[in-house]
This record gives C-alpha cells, sequence and structure tokens, in this order.
C-alpha cells in the first residue's frame, strides 16, 4: 500500500471515529437524539455505526418472564433497546417485561425496523423520576399538536395504560430506547417512531 492510500485510510477513519463519538452523544448533555426526525437520520447514525442496539438472546425460550437476582444489575449504566411485554404498578414503582431487540434503518420511509428478540423477557423497574417520551403508536397521533414522530412526555402510570391498550400485534412490533441508571433501575424511556 502506497503512502498517499495510507495517509487517506487513516484520515477517513479518523473522520469516522470523530463521526461515531458525535452521534453516540459523547461530551452532551445527557440527551438523545430523538429519532429518526432528529438532526441526524437513520442512515446517518446505522452509517457510522451509532445505534446503541443490544444483542438479543438466542436461548429459543417463548415469552417466560425472568427477574433480575437481587443484587444482580447487569444493565446498570447502560443504554439497551427493546421491545416491552407489559408494563404494571407494584408497590408504588412501574415494572416492564423487557426483551433485548434490534432496531434498522428504514431508508425508504426514514423510519425504523424493529426486530424483536427471542428468549427470556426480563423485569425491569423504573426509577421514580424516570423521563418517558412517547411516539406514535404508542400515544395518539394527535396529542399536542406535535408531529407523530415528536417524543412527548408522559407519566408512568400514562405509559402503562397506554401500554395496556396497545393491540398485541402492534405492541410487538414497537422498540423502546431506555437508558439506565447506576443501579439498573430504568431512568429514560422513549419509544420508537412508526408509522
Amino acid at each position: 500500500m502506497s503512502a498517499s492510500c495510507r495517509r487517506a485510510t487513516k484520515c477517513l477513519l479518523a473522520l469516522v471515529a470523530s463521526g461515531a463519538l458525535l452521534l453516540t452523544g459523547c461530551g452532551e448533555n445527557g440527551e438523545e437524539p430523538a429519532g429518526p426526525t432528529a438532526a441526524a437520520s437513520p442512515a446517518d447514525i446505522a452509517q457510522a455505526g451509532g445505534d446503541r442496539t443490544a444483542t438479543p438472546s438466542d436461548d429459543g425460550e417463548a415469552s417466560k418472564d425472568t427477574r433480575t437476582p437481587a443484587g444482580k444489575t447487569p444493565w446498570a449504566g447502560t443504554k439497551q433497546f427493546v421491545t416491552i411485554d407489559k408494563g404494571w404498578t407494584e408497590g408504588g414503582l412501574t415494572r416492564l417485561s423487557v426483551r433485548p431487540a434490534q432496531k434498522k434503518v428504514n431508508t425508504q420511509f426514514d423510519t425504523w425496523e424493529i426486530t424483536p428478540g427471542t428468549g427470556a423477557f426480563t423485569t425491569v423497574t423504573m426509577a421514580k423520576d424516570a423521563r418517558v417520551l412517547l411516539t406514535v403508536p404508542v400515544r395518539d397521533a394527535v396529542a399536542s399538536g406535535g408531529s407523530r414522530a415528536e417524543p412527548l412526555p408522559f407519566s408512568q402510570s400514562e405509559f402503562v395504560t397506554l401500554l395496556k391498550r396497545l393491540d398485541s400485534v402492534v405492541a410487538a412490533g414497537v422498540g423502546y430506547d431506555l437508558s439506565f441508571d447506576g443501579e439498573g433501575r430504568v431512568a429514560r424511556l422513549q419509544s420508537v417512531y412508526r408509522p
């Protein structure tokens, strides 16, 4: 390989690395892009490798629900992309039955394609002050006059009610970006827009 090709390769790698850092939010104020309608489109994020998707389990089990043993917080301090089977309130806390999933860009419609994971669902607890941001189809299309893709804030109890009202087929195709605090509780939940 010639010296000029090496220099060009190094420049390209530096550009891609800088773009990945920018898209993954390093050094940001904690806000994540809202999704396909944010400054970076899904195509930009996927191209730069910035999709924070969890690897799904392949143990082949159906929708069995497991709880994380006390003291074990496998997702503490991480961001995960999941599907949610059900949500409920128990002892004043909101609990969710989640399973890792994958999302990839649908460039034809500038939206996400959700691939649900397989294996057991895991029960996670939401922090009392967790932020909930919902887009269509989880929330109503005409909420507050915003666009269907605009994530709007809801309370945890409103989210549980909306989740229970979703048709099971629709609910299975909805993905959520979850951010976990250092103790493994959901600190932020945002549904991913699906037309």
